[in-house]
């Protein structure tokens, strides 16, 4: 068993992108990424949107160690001065739009041969920035059939029998609109044996947003000491 204690580094880092030449880098990457299968849409994106420079928004950028270019990223909405983007498209139910709520989006890496171990990273960074952030539930939207893609990460529909709906903000394509309880996900995986749960929870990946990770870990041990106290 992997000690709580492993560390790996990774052949890239992920950062918050905050200059523009990250957002612009991003943005290309988002365009050549969905220009593959959804050529009109990977157009719309080759530029920084008005959520990249939004207060509610952490753009996330992948960069490689071998020359410091873009490989990927992906995007996080947390509705602290707006709803959530899906919300322009689909109402969520009262139950699961309390609280503090995230959305997860346009998730691109351009190349394939980065593939699904910088998909996970991406995925992972923004899980530990929501978790940082205090985030209750968190919310993405995934088209067929990249979502046949996240069924490992064993996340809970919002509609019953998988339904797509029609998404504004992501070319009014159909969409599945998953979800999860932030800080419930971990016992989730550990009594589900889920095959992700090692690398998302007890190995830690100093190269995901300046170790957000174990940052994160150490500051929830602060506060249940200072609760107990």
């Amino acid at each position: 068993m992997r000690s709580k204690h492993l560390s790996e580094l990774l052949p890239f880092r992920v950062e918050h992108a905050v200059k523009d030449s990250d957002l612009r880098a991003a943005a290309q990457a988002r365009c050549l990424a969905y220009g593959k299968h959804l050529p009109d849409f990977g157009q719309r994106l080759c530029a920084p949107d008005a959520d990249d420079l939004g207060k509610d928004c952490a753009v996330l950028i992948a960069k490689s160690k071998l020359d410091n270019t873009c490989i990927g990223t992906v995007r996080v909405q947390i509705a602290n001065h707006r709803r959530l983007r899906l919300e322009d498209s689909f109402a969520l139910p009262r139950a699961l739009a309390t609280g503090r709520v995230a959305e997860i989006s346009r998730l691109a890496i351009p190349a394939r041969a980065n593939g699904i171990a910088l998909r996970l990273m991406l995925i992972k960074a923004a899980y530990w920035y929501c978790r940082s952030q205090q985030v209750d539930r968190c919310f993405l939207c995934v088209r067929h059939p990249v979502d046949r893609q996240y069924r490992r990460f064993d996340l809970d529909d919002v509609l019953p029998e998988e339904q797509f709906i029609p998404m504004q903000h992501i070319g009014n394509i159909p969409h599945r609109i998953l979800w999860f309880d932030v800080f419930g996900i971990e016992a989730r995986w550990l009594l589900n044996a889920n095959p992700l749960y090692a690398n998302y929870f007890e190995l830690q990946h100093p190269d995901l947003l300046d170790n957000i990770q174990a940052r994160t870990q150490l500051m929830e041990v602060e506060q249940f000491v200072r609760l107990q106290g």
